[in-house]
């Protein structure tokens, strides 16, 4: 899997920044609790109003190094020896589950941990999710009739929907966690050949959700898999989409769950603050800014959802996300193999 995600132009530049924010620190130096190194999977503009809200109050001063999840995570386990991050934001349960995997995670429980529901963390305490997202489809509503509307994501390989229908590829940790979620529920046998239907189907591949709700939007094509924020956003924007929560009957598997999440990495140079950040997330002011910015679902039940269709009132797929990380290796093979 490293040689897979290595990227090394990328970790160069990382590597002189962090040397540049840094100074050269060593190991040993004292952790007073005033700085933080934060290696993040999302992107900058999820996250950033957070990071920013949690210096003004702590006072702590953060390096934020935005990338890829998967490259980041892969850095993690190169510098295992000598860490650099401090704190490791993914977007996905299951690279935050192979991380705990190759044990480079540290475990942190508090009474702010405490409070996020048992299938939205790990079982130890290794990571815990920071805002909920939905895998639905959106649609253009001025090119699809509402009796024309897919039930399913399965609907998604029917012929009707050729060339029609846009969906990330691997490079989407999304995408991995949703197809892991589908090897648990259905086998691999159908998963790899609902894979093989859907990319026969001709679909648009994207390396982001951003270029599918846009496409979406514009109309260069009919229907998108996204995370269900996207489709908030696109709307926002004036354009003409709706939004599917799929699997919804008695039958079906319900619509497929997963989370951004934090973890500490081990050895992690400002242990203080990475506690700090870990609780800030998980409080009142950062829950309601994935809820109100982000249009994500927050994990703390006293804290509304903004738009967005609160968790619990649909039907959720039952996959514990502990077990992604697990699978994920499998997963990644299967769409290599599929050619997604």
């Amino acid at each position: 899997m490293r040689t897979r995600y290595l990227l090394i132009p990328f970790f160069l530049v990382l590597a002189l920044a962090l040397a540049s924010c840094s100074g050269g620190a060593g190991q040993d130096e004292a952790d007073d609790g005033g700085k933080l190194v934060i290696y993040s999977g999302r992107k900058e503009n999820l996250i950033k109003p957070v990071i920013n809200a949690f210096e003004e109050q702590s006072g702590v001063k953060v390096t934020l190094l935005a990338g890829g999840a998967s490259e980041l995570a892969n850095q993690i386990i190169e510098e295992q020896n000598n860490p650099r991050a401090d704190v490791y934001i993914s977007n996905d349960a299951g690279t935050l589950g192979y991380l705990a995997l190759q044990n480079v995670l540290q475990s942190y429980e508090s009474e702010a941990t405490n409070a996020v529901p048992d299938d939205l963390k790990a079982d130890d305490g290794a990571w815990v999710g920071a805002s909920i997202r939905a895998r639905v489809i959106m649609y253009n509503s001025d090119l699809v009739t509402p009796a024309d509307l897919p039930d399913s994501i399965f609907d998604l390989a029917d012929p009707k929907w050729k060339g029609q229908f846009g969906m990330t590829n691997s490079a989407s940790e999304a995408l991995t966690g949703h197809v892991s979620a589908l090897r648990i529920l259905k086998g691999d046998d159908f998963t790899e050949q609902f894979l093989r239907d859907l990319k026969n189907n001709d679909p648009l591949l994207t390396k982001s959700h951003g270029e599918i709700r846009k496409a979406v939007g514009s109309g260069e094509i009919k229907l998108g898999l996204v995370n269900h924020y996207y489709y908030h956003h696109e709307k926002d924007e004036g354009s003409p989409v709706g939004v599917i929560y799929a699997d919804q009957g008695p039958d079906d598997i319900g619509t497929v769950l997963n989370v951004a999440g934090i973890a500490i990495v081990k050895g992690a140079r400002n242990q203080k603050a990475a506690e700090a950040f870990v609780e800030f997330v998980l409080g009142r002011e950062a829950q309601e800014i994935f809820a109100g910015e982000n249009k994500e679902a927050p994990v703390i039940s006293a804290v509304p959802t903004v738009d967005a269709r609160p968790p619990g009132t649909y039907k959720q797929a039952s996959v514990p996300l502990g077990q992604l990380g697990k699978e994920l290796d499998q997963t990644l093979a299967m769409l290599e193999k599929v050619g997604i």
